[in-house]
């Protein structure tokens, strides 16, 4: 019931969010991919990491949908013809489809460029101090650049063999973001490394499981022995004292297991 409660404050906190200026067909393409409906499964861990810890419901809700931005952001560019080359998703058309190959580059550059304007405004906060937000700031830009998911994803466009480290970087690395940055809405920041370790468990779940129901990645390398895998990560997972004490970070990590069970 929490979750359900703190998905509908996301929906509505990324309308009241996501309201940039510009030229009318390229705020419409940025727009297209975040309001179409989602898992939200990014802003809903930052909510309840933080909430676990003490933190500000609200403060963690515009964290979380700032890495929500980031998270769509990367997919406009991930659909285009020169990475991915997909056409539908979510049962629609992708955004260079429908807008064209340039306007969806562009929307992507400005969506992220976007995120920064909305996770440095102070006017969007209750209870964080200009330190505590430059420290989100700077650990969503840290995992969302060249040693995070960017480079996960020259890693996985380039082959790269190891696909521990290119699902830690090119998955992981955001979903590390926002336990990172639950942990800094709590004014915890003494717990940075662990949520750092967890949140990168967490995106290997994430990617094993998408693995698995895609056939591809993971499952290629352990084939239905996969499903083992995930069940033994998943089971190390529950163990972590954060889960221990929050049924909803429980029932969200439920949520990413359940789908292959």
């Amino acid at each position: 019931e929490r979750v359900k409660l703190w998905k509908e404050k996301v929906e509505k906190r990324l309308l009241e969010i996501l309201k940039p200026e510009g030229p009318k067909e390229l705020i419409e393409a940025m727009k297209y991919y975040p309001m179409q409906k989602g898992k939200r499964i990014r802003p809903l861990f930052t909510v309840a990491v933080a909430n676990s810890l003490g933190g500000d419901e609200d403060d963690a809700i515009t964290v979380g949908c700032g890495i929500e931005l980031i998270h769509n952001y990367s997919l406009v560019h991930d659909d285009l013809p020169c990475m991915d080359n997909d056409s539908i998703r979510r049962g629609l058309p992708t955004c260079h489809v429908k807008f064209g190959e340039a306007m969806a580059l562009l929307a992507g550059d400005a969506l992220l460029t976007y995120t920064f304007e909305v996770l440095s405004d102070k006017e969007n906060y209750k209870t964080l101090s200009c330190e505590e937000i430059l420290e989100i700031n700077r650990i969503v830009a840290k995992k969302a650049g060249s040693n995070g998911m960017v480079g996960g994803q020259v890693l996985d466009i380039k082959g790269y063999e190891d696909l521990y480290e290119v699902s830690v970087k090119k998955t992981g690395a955001l979903f590390e973001a926002c336990f990172m940055c639950g942990a800094v809405v709590a004014k915890r920041k003494d717990l940075l490394s662990d949520m750092e370790r967890i949140g990168r468990k967490v995106g290997l779940l994430f990617q094993m499981v998408d693995d698995y129901l895609d056939k591809d990645g993971f499952y290629i390398k352990f084939g239905e022995n996969l499903k083992e895998e995930v069940k033994k990560l998943y089971e190390e997972l529950k163990e972590e004292d954060i889960f221990k004490r929050s049924e909803a970070l429980k029932y969200l990590l439920d949520l990413i297991y359940k789908r292959i069970t």
